[in-house]
């Protein structure tokens, strides 16, 4: 943010004798004013202005200054804002301009309007001006009196990136995902609502035959229950007891807007938690699978499923909500995700339902298989076309999306032997609900240690468009995974 203070004091300009008068080509305006508060307090707090006590009305003498506050949308660039004030007696202030480098859509400014003893009472205007273009007004009343002790209502003080990282700690969990043979998977995190449940994202569930949850006390809660979930949405919640955890409070979705600040919890490779800031950068929706926020930062996988935080310390929304794309999967993946948030508002289900078990998922096609058998295939690919007999060689380039044109798709893999291996390796292709749309014929694999070799499956694309998963199976274990896209 930036600010400025009062300039001068000037009257009316006197106009030149020779006047000039020309049309243009019209156009709309470019900068358009999100908000503007007026107070005698405030601050910026990374890169957000905050305003201690937002008011109209002030008081000569105990009130010693205004600030008034403008907050823009234009595009980004560096942009020239200037601002006039007006009283009520016909007084022209002109305030100090500055210029600011927007490297987002939002920005704001804010000026600085000393009071003093003779300054007039009544009623007086700020107009903002942002690249010679209008860009907004702000009328407050100065009082010559003494203020009202019950004038300003008291606010609490808004919470230090401290006190809501402290917080955000020891209400967040690690969420590790168990297979069925009680050995750990991966790992996320959730964190405590103020009903008591713990929400996180589906993803961190998904998969699971039991979750081994971590509290922030180091008290640790196995579990293969969840209360409610929206596996597109992208959310789960768990009935599991707190402890000594804090409670997070949802903020009211209706105020989110783009460009406020937030925070998120993110992971470190040791596993401590680290606090990072940034701004709502945008809002999307897609159908079918609900609305999204975009944050103006990334984090780590593990952090998925954590708190995103208002600066208020509210909940905003939790870490994940990504769509399934076309890319690479392999077993024993790290990878940064990419800034997406589901909103708080999204995750609310009827809490007096009862616990269906993790089982209960599986059998209805919820959870997606995890990648348990990727030592066994050193490289994977889908390709257009498949090989016609007697022309050598295939020509192979990596391909995900296909039109409803296109009428054959290959999946080629390379089988490795880190041991003796002999096995039936299977492709099975799936739509983006878990159903079964198709499958290759089995084939039998027989490798002796450090032994390769090559195998492929044709498919016909004659599907509906949409997202598809294609999955290698190396017995009942799948050793490969990626998604692609038909079109129309």
């Amino acid at each position: 943010m930036t600010s400025a203070v009062l300039l001068l004091l000037i009257g009316p300009k006197p106009v030149g004798s020779k006047q000039q008068a020309a049309g243009v080509p019209a156009s709309g305006p470019k900068v358009k004013m999100v908000r503007s508060v007026a107070g005698t307090k405030g601050d910026s707090r990374g890169g957000s202005f905050v305003m201690a006590d937002p008011r109209t009305t002030f008081f000569v003498p105990d009130d010693r200054q205004i600030i008034v506050y403008f907050e823009w949308e234009a595009p980004r660039g560096t942009h020239h804002c200037e601002g006039t004030l007006h009283g009520p007696n016909g007084q022209l202030v002109v305030m100090q301009s500055f210029d600011y480098p927007a490297t987002q859509a939002r920005f704001g400014g804010f000026w600085k309007i000393p009071l003093l003893e003779e300054t007039s009472a009544g009623m007086w205007s700020f107009e903002s001006h942002v690249d010679g273009e209008s860009a907004g007004a702000l009328s407050f009343e100065v009082v010559a009196g003494k203020r009202p002790e019950d004038f300003v209502r008291k606010e609490p003080p808004l919470p230090t990136a401290a006190e809501i990282y402290a917080r955000a700690v020891t209400a967040s969990a690690f969420i590790e995902k168990l297979d069925d043979k009680g050995r750990s998977m991966e790992t996320a995190s959730g964190f405590f609502l103020e009903n008591g449940l713990l929400l996180t994202a589906f993803r961190a569930i998904d998969g699971a035959h039991a979750l081994r949850i971590r509290l922030s006390d180091g008290s640790q809660i196995q579990s293969d229950t969840v209360l409610a979930w929206n596996r597109r949405q992208d959310w789960a919640l768990l009935n599991v007891a707190a402890g000594k955890s804090a409670k997070l409070h949802r903020a009211d979705t209706k105020s989110v807007a783009v460009g406020d600040r937030c925070y998120w919890l993110d992971t470190k490779p040791d596993g401590a938690r680290v606090i990072s800031d940034g701004q709502i950068a945008g809002t999307e929706n897609h159908e079918g699978w609900g609305d999204r926020l975009s944050i103006s930062g990334t984090f780590d996988s593990t952090a998925t499923g954590g708190p995103v935080l208002n600066d208020q310390g509210e909940v905003l929304g939790l870490l994940g909500g990504t769509i399934p794309e076309p890319r690479v999967y392999s077993a024993g993946d790290t990878f940064t995700a990419t800034g997406s948030v589901v909103p708080i508002g999204l995750a609310n289900a009827d809490l007096t339902g009862t616990l269906a078990p993790l089982q209960t998922l599986w059998s209805t096609n919820q959870f997606t298989a995890p990648i348990t058998a990727g030592r066994n295939i050193s490289f994977g690919m889908i390709t257009h076309g498949k090989p016609q007999k007697g022309k050598v060689p295939f020509p192979k380039e990596m391909k995900v999306d296909f039109s409803a044109r296109d009428d054959f798709a290959t999946v080629v893999a390379a089988f490795q032997a880190m041991e003796p291996l002999r096995d039936i390796v299977q492709l099975q292709i799936y739509d983006v609900d878990n159903h079964p749309v198709t499958r290759g014929d089995p084939i039998k694999i027989n490798l002796r240690t450090g032994e390769t070799q090559e195998r492929s499956w044709s498919f016909p694309l004659n599907m509906r468009p949409g997202i598809y998963r294609a999955d290698v199976l190396v017995g009942q274990e799948v050793g490969w995974r990626q998604y692609f896209r038909i079109s129309e």
